[in-house]
């Protein structure tokens, strides 16, 4: 079934990737589509960026590895300037590592260059609907956390938390001790350890790593 943008008009789609071949190959499958349109190109992030508040598209499909600034960098600063444009990553890299980076930076899917070029296609789609997708052969973890995301996404977790424990688990995402937080809200060691506790279980979490990721998949980690 075809899928269309406001108005029943294709969805406007603008690629950034270094590798021209590559691009030309996806921009030839998205024009055989009735309902994408490649709008814009660019080969790296200080030229996208124009070109992308200029045609205003629906989803930009980055590449992880750009000239100049990374695309988990130009992701950032498109939501930052275009807060309802859509950005799928796209790219060769399959680390965990780089999924936190990109999701955290507003990134609403990840996507692989090795995947049949239909499953691209429809984590376009999927993006452009106002679901997150992440690439089915990313680490085990992030794709289990994002499943959780998503059944957290009508009523975040975070709201199960008290006051005093949403700030302390502000603290814990930017790297806050347990001693540092602590001194910071006058409270004893012993008390920030039964508050984490209670954090843990209420976010379905285990350690501090996974508090991290929790967060970055939520875009609530910041450089």
């Amino acid at each position: 079934m075809t899928r269309h943008g406001a108005g029943g008009a294709p969805l406007r789609v603008v690629l950034v990737d270094d590798h021209v071949l590559f691009r030309d190959g996806l921009h030839a499958l998205l024009l055989a589509e009735g309902d994408l349109a490649v709008v814009a190109e660019a080969s790296d992030g200080r030229s996208a960026l124009p070109l992308i508040e200029a045609a205003c598209p629906d989803v930009v499909v980055v590449d992880v590895t750009l000239p100049g600034p990374s695309g988990i960098s130009l992701a950032r600063e498109i939501r930052r300037v275009l807060p309802k444009c859509i950005v799928l990553m796209l790219t060769m890299h399959a680390s965990e590592e780089y999924v936190l980076q990109a999701l955290s930076a507003g990134a609403a899917g990840y996507a692989l260059k090795s995947q049949p070029a239909g499953e691209v296609i429809e984590a376009i789609r999927t993006v452009a609907r106002g679901r997150p997708y992440l690439a089915p052969s990313l680490p085990r973890p992030v794709v289990d956390e994002l499943g959780a995301f998503r059944r957290d996404a009508a009523g975040s977790r975070l709201d199960e938390l008290s006051p005093r424990e949403r700030e302390i688990f502000d603290l814990l995402v930017r790297s806050h001790s347990n001693l540092g937080i602590a001194k910071q809200l006058f409270i004893s060691v012993k008390t920030v350890e039964t508050h984490r506790a209670s954090i843990n279980r209420k976010l379905g979490v285990h350690s501090s790593a996974e508090i991290m990721r929790f967060a970055a998949l939520r875009g609530l980690v910041h450089d």
